[in-house]
């Protein structure tokens, strides 16, 4: 591996790490030497990306904590292929359909790339490029590229899509969600788009991997009183998260 790609996959440890890692920690997940390691977080801490702590080191915190899209697509494919699955039985021809930037809606889009008769409205680029090859209707929500997620639109103009449509079905999913059933992420921008679309869709359905169970990111989106539906690849949710009576688990 060249040392430029081994500064980006250390990027993106970083990232899926939430911010800290160790040094024996990279090692292992780069097979590489500690020496070499210690060279790359050398170059990367006078890069300004990331500051040394003792046994690792942590991303500075003006430095996006947003993964970039295919780490975030080629990590855990397993369960959001079961969640992806689950998901595509909620959707009915004809439905209009609010999918957000995530990587798991991602692979719903992939699931019910051949239903007829849908609207898709996404924030996802990647969403429509897929799309692209397909006879279903796609709205792009229009708006900024988002800085820290070259992935996702943001912004006034995209919140603006989401406020004057509504729709049959909404799917999301977040970086983390609570014991005590709140839901949370790491990008407020995102989370900004994201609340037009819970309030203008008939169902809103959560996607939700068992990795993000009781966990914490810096803001947060909403909570399951809010949701109809949350879809894990596991059957035992209720076992780690307090849901309310009303929320169906698939």
């Amino acid at each position: 591996m060249l040392k430029k790609e081994r500064e980006a996959e250390i990027i993106n440890i970083f990232k899926d790490s939430g911010g800290f890692v160790t040094v024996k920690a990279l090692c292992k997940a780069l097979f590489a030497s500690e020496s070499s390691i210690r060279r790359d977080l050398s170059a990367l801490e006078s890069k300004g990306v990331i500051k040394r702590r003792y046994g690792g080191a942590e991303l500075v915190t003006n430095y996006s904590n947003v993964a970039a899209f295919n780490s975030r697509s080629n990590h855990n494919i397993a369960a959001k292929k079961v969640i992806a699955k689950k998901a595509a039985r909620l959707v009915k021809d004809g439905d209009v359909i609010f999918l957000d930037q995530s990587s798991t809606a991602f692979f719903l889009a992939a699931e019910i790339i051949d239903k007829n008769s849908i609207t898709i409205v996404t924030n996802n680029i990647e969403i429509i490029s897929l799309m692209s090859g397909s006879n279903i209707r796609i709205i792009s929500s229009g708006g900024m590229l988002s800085p820290e997620n070259r992935t996702c639109l943001v912004g006034k103009d995209a919140q603006r899509t989401f406020e004057n449509m509504y729709a049959d079905i909404m799917f999301f999913s977040t970086k983390s969600i609570s014991s005590d059933g709140n839901i949370w992420d790491i990008s407020q921008a995102e989370i900004e788009v994201r609340m037009p679309m819970l309030k203008n869709a008939s169902k809103k359905v959560y996607l939700c991997d068992s990795e993000k169970f009781d966990s914490h990111s810096p803001y947060r989106q909403c909570s399951l009183d809010d949701i109809d539906f949350l879809i894990s690849e596991i059957a035992h949710a209720r076992q780690f998260i307090k849901t309310p009576d009303s929320l169906t688990l698939i």
